[in-house]
């Protein structure tokens, strides 16, 4: 498989993460790779690099393309859930981690190469999933789910105001036949809406995509598991910068980064703390980060990414 990749944002997530020669730092998305070299080439042959991703694919290219390179003991590559990075960590006696990033979008090989139905561009079996050792995938729950379920998928996930009538079309459908391709539901998808706005049927597409993806992977639990473990084991100064690509994502990492970073939540009428709370960390920045111009004209994808990042204490 031909694994070409475009990463977004990687200047400015490599500069804040301050890394070091011989520094250890994790990048808990491996994607197409392109964090994990950044980072080797600023921390070099002496410095550690573990690489996680849930796709074999990304595994296998990147490991491949290592093995011929002189980094090829600095990196450690796992096929797994960023979730578990605390057993992988201490699985590996990956200790001294002074950085961690995760690029949680899609990567072009995904949404371009790799035939499992992540684009509603491509007529490709309707799959979805990261990990092809899972059994669930999207034809499964577009086949098994009911349809009050599936219009709270797509309304809680893909935020579409045609949630229900999508269901409702998609349900009435897979009754004549077994829906097992994109273009079938994108055709579906496409029906179900009102006249005046059939013209737009790519902009519920795509977040029927979105909301299908997050939940064959289980993505926004996975994200919310990840970023406590992710700052329990980085090393006193270290920092976690994550860059994501739509709303929930990004609310989520709003959230948690700033609850780190809060203090003592008292009443302001309180003249003595009462809660003890210290903050675990530092922002570093008030508002994420986005692609520069630059960038949006080389990768038309990168424009709805966001970076945030914080600094353990």
């Amino acid at each position: 498989m031909d694994y070409k990749h475009t990463p977004v944002l990687l200047k400015e997530a490599v500069e804040i993460l301050a890394l070091g020669p011989g520094d250890h730092a994790v990048d808990a998305t491996l994607g197409g790779g392109g964090y994990s070299q950044a980072i080797l080439d600023i921390v070099g042959v002496k410095g550690k690099v573990l690489s996680i991703d849930l796709d074999i694919h990304a595994i296998n290219h990147f490991k491949e393309k290592i093995n011929e390179t002189k980094f090829k003991n600095s990196v450690v590559t796992v096929h797994g859930n960023f979730a578990d990075i605390a057993q992988i960590v201490a699985r590996h006696d990956f200790t001294g981690v002074k950085a961690i990033v995760a690029d949680i979008g899609l990567s072009s090989n995904e949404l371009d190469n790799s035939g499992r139905g992540f684009s509603f561009q491509k007529d490709e079996p309707l799959d979805m999933r990261f990990d092809v050792r899972q059994q669930t995938d999207a034809a499964f729950i577009i086949k098994e789910h009911s349809e009050r379920d599936l219009a709270e998928i797509f309304k809680k996930y893909g935020e579409d105001k045609f949630s229900g009538k999508i269901a409702k079309h998609i349900v009435r459908a897979r009754q004549e036949n077994p829906i097992k391709k994109t273009f079938e539901l994108v055709e579906i998808v496409k029906e179900a809406l009102p006249k005046p706005v059939k013209h737009r049927f790519a902009d519920s597409a795509r977040r029927i995509f979105q909301a299908l993806r997050i939940t064959v992977n289980n993505e926004l639990d996975s994200l919310e598991n990840f970023l406590p473990n992710a700052l329990d084991i980085l090393a006193p100064g270290g920092v976690l910068a994550v860059v994501s690509f739509h709303s929930l994502e990004d609310r989520i990492v709003k959230q948690f980064f700033r609850e780190a970073s809060q203090g003592c939540v008292c009443p302001l009428d309180f003249p003595i703390c009462q809660c003890g709370r210290n903050p675990r960390a530092r922002l570093l920045m008030k508002k994420p980060v986005g692609a520069a111009d630059a960038e949006l004209e080389k990768n038309p994808r990168s424009k709805p990414a966001k970076l945030r990042a914080i600094q353990k204490y």
